[in-house]
């Protein structure tokens, strides 16, 4: 989806640029009193379109040579559309066999299911149904929204889980990397929709083992690269709210990090994954930490 919008925006800008091209030779080849302003209007198209035009070629052109995402050890056997529908399939069954769990749980589950079938989503189902009780707290009923996004999320993240890990908790954020804020900057809306494409989104999954962050554009498809894949004991996090959005920074021990605003409907899989991070190992805290 990403690199349609850079080549319709490539193609726009084409036109504006040879718009104003046309425009410089119509000057050239029939002077007059309005020579001069019909230069200077030609030379803005002129510009406009190579802004337009020039960056999203580029970045078109790099996403045709992307490699693919590395893989783990189950590897990714179906296409990324079955991937999906898969996880909402066996969303669909957890919730049905699992009346009255909350998002996490559902989620653990079913990412359970994509990896070892109904047993496993049933007995981490029921894992996670000790957590609720825990807590004291009813669950949260599943948002259509979020279920969507989570499907992305776990079909992006089951390539490259190992044998027996578990999911956690997973969350969507908007990426606030300083790449991504420098595009914006440098090309405004043209690099905001572009930053947004190739990689405006952050996918982060907290396993009883590590932390897996994976960029993915905004309007769809699987994550195209991983930002972050380190221990859990190895990754450091700071949590800040502003307003309605809390700012989650993650960095690992090498050059890996992300730095993600967590909308409002993400924030409460935020916050656990932020406990998860900073507690003790076997803590039960406020939002339940179990391992």
């Amino acid at each position: 989806m990403g690199r349609i919008v850079m080549i319709v925006f490539g193609v726009i800008g084409g036109l504006v640029l040879a718009f104003g091209a046309l425009g410089v030779l119509i000057a050239a080849t029939s002077p007059g009193p309005d020579q001069a302003d019909t230069y200077t209007g030609a030379i803005i198209f002129i510009v406009v379109g190579a802004v337009i035009a020039v960056p999203c070629t580029f970045f078109a052109y790099r996403m045709t040579r992307e490699m693919p995402m590395p893989v783990g050890t189950s590897g990714l056997p179906m296409a990324a559309a079955d991937l999906q529908q898969g996880y909402l399939h066996w969303f669909a069954w957890c919730q049905q066999a699992l009346p009255g769990a909350d998002v996490v749980s559902l989620h653990a589950a079913t990412m359970a299911a994509l990896a070892g079938g109904a047993a496993a989503a049933t007995a981490e189902a029921a894992r996670h149904d000790n957590r609720i009780g825990s807590m004291g707290t009813m669950p949260v009923r599943p948002n259509a929204a979020k279920v969507k996004m989570l499907s992305r999320i776990g079909a992006s993240t089951i390539g490259l889980l190992e044998p027996s890990e578990p999911v956690l908790v997973s969350l969507y954020g908007v990426n606030r990397s300083p790449v991504v804020q420098l595009s914006e900057a440098a090309f405004g809306l043209i690099g905001r929709t572009i930053a947004a494409s190739r990689s405006g989104a952050v996918f982060v999954t907290v396993t009883n083992r590590r932390v897996i962050a994976l960029i993915a554009g905004q309007y769809g498809g699987l994550a195209n690269r991983v930002a972050l894949m380190e221990p859990r004991s190895s990754v450091s996090v700071k949590a800040r709210r502003v307003l309605f959005t809390r700012t989650l920074w993650l960095k690992g021990p090498g050059r890996g990090f992300v730095r993600i605003g967590v909308p409002r409907r993400w924030q409460p899989e935020a916050a656990m994954a932020a406990e998860m991070l900073t507690a003790s190992i076997g803590q039960v805290g406020a939002v339940g930490i179990i391992r």
